[in-house]
């Protein structure tokens, strides 16, 4: 057994459905590799019962473990406890591989790699816009977002594993298990590569607007800079999270000390010139300044979210 893929599964039996048959139909010979699905749906056994009912004619080796919910992470980790492979392939449930998406991610492994990341794209053909929930990876990003990873098992087991999420019963987890894996073994001396060729479709779902403006994982982000404060070196100025984020932490400064003379309203001018600049498919010409007006509330809900969680954890990024 070369691979074992693991999913972990939270209610969406039709997005899971697509998932499983993706990996069923892997172009690697079928006893080359499994399939593990851990289902943590604490109110119904749909999920079960269609991996089950795939599995009976699936060439390649599938099962369905089920616990209680806890997050991603430790039905992962399940996974992993009952898997055969020498490698390990994470997956989401609501992804699509593609056929050769095992094959390339394997290729990619050399004695010294531990963790390989594949390209994920949103699904082909499907409008995106700002209300819209997706993954796009086209290079080695430092989340190594395990909608599409790979691991040898050695080197996770060296991890100790994916930690229990902060709100196990949402159906979007806050996150940051991934990070917490990937980053351990980098520390621990195991390289990483990029597959671009182990290619993972993502399902584009549409969400609210408060989804839009309430980003729940940035309340964890200071703490993984604490937990590993190599990441730093990819947010802006080390302190931020991104450019938006920091160009508004200098305009609510500016609007302080416009008490003591009204010019320094002007430290508003890098943030709205940021938002209005960047691409927009609806908001163009004279309407761009609207733009940066959409984006307000969003901006300074995040900040909000990053200055409780640098008070929690202790650990300031904004």
């Amino acid at each position: 057994m070369r691979v074992s893929v693991v999913i972990p599964a939270y209610r969406r039996t039709e997005g899971l459905k697509l998932a499983v048959e993706s990996v069923i139909a892997q172009d690697l010979p079928p006893d080359e590799f499994e399939l593990i699905v851990v289902d943590s749906t604490p109110d119904s056994d749909a999920n079960e019962r269609m991996v089950n009912q795939l599995a009976t004619s699936a060439a390649c080796r599938v099962r369905c473990l089920r616990k209680k919910p806890e997050g991603p992470g430790p039905s992962r980790n399940l996974g992993v406890a009952n898997a055969a492979g020498e490698f390990i392939a994470f997956m989401d449930s609501d992804c699509v591989a593609s056929p050769h998406w095992l094959r390339a991610g394997l290729a990619a492994f050399t004695p010294e790699v531990g963790l390989v990341q594949g390209r994920t794209i949103p699904e082909p053909g499907v409008p995106l816009g700002i209300f819209s929930h997706y993954i796009l990876v086209e290079q080695e990003t430092f989340l190594y977002e395990t909608a599409n990873m790979f691991y040898r098992k050695s080197a996770f087991l060296e991890s100790g594993g994916f930690t229990a999420d902060l709100d196990p019963l949402a159906e979007t987890p806050i996150g940051g298990e991934d990070v917490h894996v990937a980053w351990t073994l980098k520390r621990k001396g195991w390289k990483s590569r990029f597959a671009s060729d182990a290619l993972m479709v993502h399902e584009v779902v549409p969400i609210s607007k408060w989804d839009w403006i309430y980003i729940r994982r940035m309340y964890i982000y200071p703490l993984l800079a604490k937990k590993f404060p190599e990441i730093r070196s990819n947010l802006f100025a080390r302190y931020f999270a991104d450019a938006p984020q920091a160009y508004l932490v200098l305009a609510l400064c500016g609007t302080g000390l416009a008490l003591v003379h009204w010019a320094f309203l002007g430290l508003w001018l890098p943030y709205l010139v940021f938002r209005a600049s960047e691409p927009s498919k609806t908001l163009k010409g004279i309407l761009r300044p609207i733009r940066a007006m959409v984006y307000l509330t969003r901006d300074i809900t995040t900040l909000g979210l990053l200055i409780a969680g640098s008070i929690r954890f202790r650990s300031l990024l904004l």
